[in-house]
């Protein structure tokens, strides 16, 4: 929402200065940019501390402060309960041998969640987002206006804005994760693919328009999944001990992909490649390879608590079966077992001798 809501003030910003012919119509918009700033900065400062970060430190009294800080008064749950399940959820993952450096993101079935917390932030740029979502060039080159394009751009911001709206109320309390991601980003794919068959007929300038509100569809589909679940996954997928580390390789993993987006200009630019409304058929590509990917490797975590996600794992149950699959986080002895193999296939048992995993998980989980 609040990249969004950027983004709407960005493109009202151009769209009320793209008839001013002057200098100020560029420097007034680079000047902006530093009133955020200004006041963002200091509210870090205000900021409360992880209570997953503070239990790892053996901080609980802090953790619990910080639990109090980040809950509603009003939402009727009790801090120590939501801090004893962080502390079984750290303990239970330093038995199951989960580290904290970046090179414990790459071992064992951490690699997996690594992989899956990259990919579907990936998604966000092969789903077509440098093509689609900014649509302003390929509005100019389909025979709008400067007005009519940025007018249509600041109209497809707000759409965005709504289709946030829509995901909180209408899609995320009803749907899954991976039903989300999944078929948005399959009516992503079909979009752009049918921009790609309407440049047939773009000598039409009715056929140009229809191409370009298809984007303003495209957006808001973007929003109700991929566009939202990008971020929040892989903060979902991660062990809680890796998260900020997993959640750092995905956004680095989107950046060098987001590479890709330079190329975008060429494809459409009359003077280069005048792929023109081709370009959907390129990253519908892209995006029937992601949604490929997602169909067979996304796993379904709505409703699924830490510990539950990181048994899971750890089990290595299909990605399809992981909404049905009947896990109890609790099971002491099934984790301590599962801990054990673990540790004797990796031969990193964190000085947990052979038939001193089992006991030393249950009087952990005890205290």
């Amino acid at each position: 929402m609040c990249f969004i809501i950027g983004q709407l003030i960005s493109a009202g910003v151009l769209e009320g200065l793209v008839t001013l012919n002057s200098e100020w119509s560029y420097k007034i918009p680079y000047a902006l940019q530093w009133v955020w700033p200004s006041f963002l900065i200091p509210l870090m400062f205000f900021a409360p501390e992880s209570p997953w970060h503070l239990v790892r430190k053996g901080k609980l009294e802090e953790a619990e402060k910080s639990l109090r800080r980040l809950q509603s008064k009003k939402a009727n749950i009790d801090p120590k309960l939501t801090l004893a399940t962080i502390v079984h959820t750290n303990k239970l993952e330093e038995e199951l041998s989960v580290g904290t450096s970046y090179f414990d993101c790459f071992r064992g079935f951490e690699l997996r969640r690594t992989e899956i917390a990259c990919m579907v932030f990936i998604g966000q740029i092969t789903c077509g987002i440098c093509f689609a979502y900014n649509q302003t060039y390929f509005f100019q080159q389909v025979g709008l206006t400067s007005e009519q394009t940025y007018k249509l751009a600041l109209g497809g911001t707000a759409l965005a804005l709504v289709g946030t709206f829509v995901n909180w109320f209408a899609i995320a309390p009803y749907f899954g994760r991976r039903t989300t991601y999944v078929w948005g980003l399959g009516a992503m794919t079909v979009i752009l693919f049918i921009i790609g068959i309407l440049n047939v007929w773009t000598s039409n300038n009715r056929v140009g328009l229809a191409q370009a509100l298809l984007t303003l569809v495209w957006t808001f589909i973007f929003q109700l999944s991929v566009g939202q679940l990008g971020w929040a996954l892989p903060a979902e997928i991660g062990s809680t001990r890796l998260r900020q580390k997993t959640v750092c390789l995905a956004r680095g993993a989107n950046y060098l992909v987001g590479f890709l987006g330079t190329l975008e200009p060429y494809m459409i630019n009359p003077t280069k490649w005048n792929l023109k409304g081709y370009t959907g058929f390129v990253w519908g590509g892209t995006a029937l390879l992601t949604f490929v990917w997602a169909y067979f490797r996304l796993p379904e975590t709505k409703g699924r608590a830490f510990n539950e996600i990181d048994i899971l794992f750890a089990k290595n149950v299909p990605a399809r079966k992981f909404a049905t699959y009947n896990v109890d986080a609790y099971d002491m002895l099934q984790n301590a077992e599962l801990a054990a193999e673990i540790a004797h296939h990796t031969h990193h048992n964190r000085g947990h001798q052979d038939g001193k995993a089992e006991q030393h998980f249950v009087e952990s989980v005890s205290q």
